[in-house]
């Protein structure tokens, strides 16, 4: 009898935590009703179609896959540009995920003006990082006379360096996206935002005793983070993965210029490219979890 009454109460406790749950997600639920819901819908269907204007309005010609084919097999431009960016995309996920984490664990560290490192990295969230960086490379053209400056925060490889990596043959295009990435810190600096605020939720949420264990078994700390911290942030790891993966496929790139550009024009053909590049993000956020998801930790 007793344990059935636990039962009961075990199972009002969990469907009161899945109504706050739909309570803080409702926002999405609603917006995505209202907002999103039908031109997904609409998108869908043009891209099955040609869309012509007449003076009647919109005409829709049914054309099958026609416009997903011309996309993947007619458009050299887009695939290419397409496997560019997926490749590209990976090397930044790999960059940020450990400049992220490593930013994590130092601002997890008691020392002085904690508070202000961890609000100065979390600004470009606020603010925008576009907006900052754009303000920088204002202030560089001024300091220079008004000439033409783009892209002032990057720092470029060393010509001697280039030379060296070319030797690598074909791995040299990855090793060259890593150093690019690597030089380019400030611009990294202000996608980690987000990042860097769920590995430090991540790192208070592992329990003190744990580490007191391991100094009493007398444990390095190069031992204590792979054996204690890192699994505990697992679940962390997982949701930053995604989040970031999402995130940098969001920001401008070749391909959303091509599409963007079509929109103007071929409204049909730029649907049918928005959802091949839609099934690629989420072809890697499926990767990514079903390959995560099983090394992750979660504390009972």
């Amino acid at each position: 009898m007793r344990t059935e009454k636990m039962g009961r109460k075990k199972d009002r406790l969990i469907s009161k935590k899945d109504i706050t749950g739909y309570l803080f997600i409702s926002p999405f639920i609603i917006g995505f009703i209202f907002l999103f819901l039908k031109p997904m819908i609409q998108s869908v269907i043009y891209s099955f179609h040609k869309v012509t204007m007449s003076a009647e309005g919109m005409v829709l010609e049914y054309v099958g896959f026609a416009n997903y084919k011309t996309a993947l097999f007619g458009d050299a431009g887009f695939f290419k540009a397409l496997l560019s960016m997926g490749g590209e995309v990976i090397v930044k996920i790999v960059v940020v995920m450990f400049f992220s984490m490593f930013v994590a664990v130092l601002l997890n560290q008691k020392f002085a003006g904690r508070l202000f490192f961890r609000t100065a990295m979390f600004l470009p969230v606020i603010f925008g990082a576009e907006q900052i960086t754009t303000f920088s490379d204002y202030q560089s053209m001024s300091l220079q006379g008004g000439s033409d400056v783009v892209g002032t925060t990057a720092v470029h490889v060393p010509k001697f360096l280039e030379e060296i990596i070319s030797g690598f043959g074909p791995f040299a295009a990855v090793i060259t996206s890593f150093t690019e990435y690597a030089s380019n810190i400030f611009e990294i600096s202000w996608d980690v935002g987000i990042q860097i605020i769920l590995f430090i939720i991540g790192l208070q949420a592992v329990p003190s005793y744990l580490y007191e264990v391991c100094e009493l078994e007398g444990a390095t700390k190069w031992e204590t983070f792979w054996k204690i911290t890192f699994p505990m942030l697992s679940p962390s790891i997982l949701l930053c993965l995604i989040y970031t993966i999402i995130d940098s496929f969001n920001s401008g790139n070749a391909v959303m210029d091509m599409i963007d550009e079509n929109l103007r024009t071929v409204i049909h053909y730029a649907c049918a490219q928005t959802w091949l590049y839609c099934i690629l993000v989420l072809i890697l956020v499926f990767l990514a979890y079903r390959i995560t998801a099983k090394h992750v930790m979660y504390l009972d």
